[in-house]
């Protein structure tokens, strides 16, 4: 079942399996999150959780015991319920189950809020633990947005701004699962623009971990703002960047990672803009 909230900005869109974005237009209707062509990928913007990327050898130990654990995570193909509803905002709950505790031997609440304010999504997570054993677990936001009037023949297809950093130093992943981190890759920006060439993710992945990026917007190739997207994460934070080439989206990933917790609140923000 999709939820959509709406204002005189802009309209967000939200599927309950896996509360999952799956539209965000601004006031002239222009869409901005990624439409899911599957010959490209088949999402939009999925949560991630418990896990953020790959396990080693897609495993995860508990007490000495392994646990087959899916790369992402598992909440992406769950439904939620809907525990709180507006005009403006909606929260989303799901919960363990037997399933769940197969791959994950941990009971756990995760509800994720949507709240529209002017050209604002403001997107909350909160993860708790209803026992009184840690739970450890990562979280993520995996949204994908459309790059305007995209054109496999062109070279350019638009930018991402980077205000607070002067470079992204990437950290190659591993076919087994986590990051190798003793290699590192500099991709410098130039006033702070990463551009989206053809080339620009032959990497297939950008994973910058030093936890120094918080901003990031969208730019045409006329360097106008599209969207931006922002985010509050305060115990540790990651950077992700990836896009499949050549395809006619980018993919912004924010990460946290929390060892234990009994209960986590996290904000990520994005805004859309007036279609130039």
């Amino acid at each position: 079942m999709t939820y959509t909230l709406e204002n005189s900005f802009l309209s967000l869109t939200v599927e309950s399996k896996g509360a999952e974005i799956v539209s965000l237009k601004n006031q002239e209707g222009t869409e901005r999150i990624w439409t899911a062509q599957p010959e490209y990928w088949d999402r939009h913007a999925p949560l991630l959780f418990p896990c953020v990327g790959g396990n080693w050898e897609g495993l995860i130990r508990v007490n000495g015991t392994p646990y087959a654990l899916p790369k992402h995570g598992f909440v992406q193909d769950m439904e939620f319920e809907v525990t709180e509803q507006s005009k403006d905002h909606l929260t989303l709950t799901v919960c363990d189950t037997e399933e769940t505790r197969k791959c994950y031997p941990f009971p756990f609440r995760l509800s994720v809020s949507y709240t529209i304010y002017e050209q604002e999504v403001r997107v909350g997570w909160k993860v708790e633990s209803p026992s009184s054993t840690d739970l450890p677990f990562m979280i993520g936001a995996h949204p994908a947005f459309l790059i305007p009037d995209f054109q496999t023949t062109d070279t350019l297809h638009g930018y991402l701004f980077f205000p607070q950093v002067e470079e992204l130093i990437s950290t190659p992943t591993l076919p087994k699962g986590f990051t190798h981190p003793d290699q590192k890759e500099c991709f410098a920006l130039e006033d702070h623009l990463l551009p989206l060439t053809n080339e620009a993710f032959l990497c297939d992945t950008i994973l910058d971990i030093r936890g120094q990026v918080s901003f990031v917007r969208l730019l045409d190739t006329q360097r106008s703002p599209v969207a931006e997207m922002q985010f509050d994460m305060p115990i540790l934070a990651s950077t992700a960047l990836c896009r499949r080439t050549p395809a006619p989206l980018v993919d912004r990933a924010a990460m946290n990672e929390i060892h234990s917790a009994a209960r986590a609140d996290l904000t990520p923000v994005m805004s859309v803009t007036k279609q130039k």
